[in-house]
């Protein structure tokens, strides 16, 4: 019930169009002033690889995968006050050889945002509701060796995280900003049989965590067709020691060859020791279609 529920809220805030006739030349003059606060872009892309293989000398495995990525922005801003949405979507499936298909990329993510900017606009109060999990299972050996099952380690809402973030934030310019505040973070796991996997006490299903969050975001166009974004974000509990402080870096180059076709690749790290020691790396390169259907209230 709460994705929809974020789905709902997010649509909610596209504005809406008014037919001029039945409101009066007036109240239709208000209405498309104030759609003039709206910013907006969606853009959406379908990327995916084959090689088959037939007597081939050198050798090489049958393979197929395909992904499919969506991301929604919107934000409005009068006067003193702000209101930004992003909604990202991800997945893709992959097959090798004669085996099942499984995921290569899963995500559904959610960034609210009201800012409160002061007189000086490079400084402002925030407060953040990010949710993110993920469509389909996951699974620790998605290629299993022969007598071997396959092992779930996620599935939708297993996990699932819901932040809040009330802070300040710092915008020197236009491409760089930080971010802190008091943070409130929710972990919600539906599938008890992973419920230790995630930090959560044997057949628990929800776990809340206060604490300490902060951001640094930068974003810059390196070249006329070549546009760079990456942040870092941490989360620490007030209950644990900085050394248990969950990190987040994720950096991404999109690179538009014409109006259809486009690059992407993307390097993320992570820790949070709820899961594991180690550090989780994740790297994606796909070339494939693209489109925008609307930008910048075009």
């Amino acid at each position: 019930m709460l994705l929809p529920m974020f789905l709902l809220l997010g649509i909610s805030n596209v504005p809406a169009q008014v037919d001029p006739g039945q409101n009066g030349n007036a109240e239709s003059a208000v209405s498309e002033q104030d759609t003039t606060f709206w910013s907006y872009s969606l853009r959406t892309s379908l990327t995916g690889s084959q090689a088959t293989f037939r007597n081939w000398s050198q050798g090489g495995t049958d393979n197929i995968s395909a992904n499919g990525a969506t991301g929604f922005s919107s934000e409005y801003k009068q006067d003193n006050f702000m209101y930004s949405l992003g909604i990202n979507l991800r997945y893709g499936q992959s097959r090798i050889g004669e085996g099942d298909f499984v995921k290569s990329d899963d995500l559904i993510r959610m960034r609210n945002q009201v800012r409160r900017l002061f007189r000086d606009e490079r400084f402002s109060t925030i407060f953040n509701l990010n949710f993110e999990t993920q469509f389909d299972k996951g699974y620790d050996n998605p290629v299993p060796a022969e007598g071997e099952t396959r092992n779930v380690i996620s599935r939708f809402f297993a996990p699932a995280y819901l932040s809040q973030t009330l802070g300040l934030s710092y915008n020197p310019d236009r491409n760089l900003r930080f971010e802190a505040g008091l943070a409130m973070k929710q972990t919600f796991v539906q599938d008890t049989t992973l419920s230790t996997r995630y930090g959560l006490n044997e057949g628990d299903t929800f776990r809340n965590e206060a604490g300490f969050s902060t951001l640094i975001g930068f974003e810059r166009r390196l070249m006329e067709s070549i546009y760079y974004s990456g942040y870092a974000e941490t989360f620490t509990n007030v209950n644990k020691s900085l050394t248990s402080t969950d990190v987040l870096f994720v950096s991404e180059i999109t690179g538009q060859i014409n109006r259809y076709i486009s690059a992407n690749l993307e390097f993320a790290l992570a820790y949070n020791d709820d899961i594991t020691d180690e550090l989780q790396v994740k790297q994606v390169i796909s070339v494939g279609f693209s489109y925008s259907f609307f930008e910048d209230g075009s």
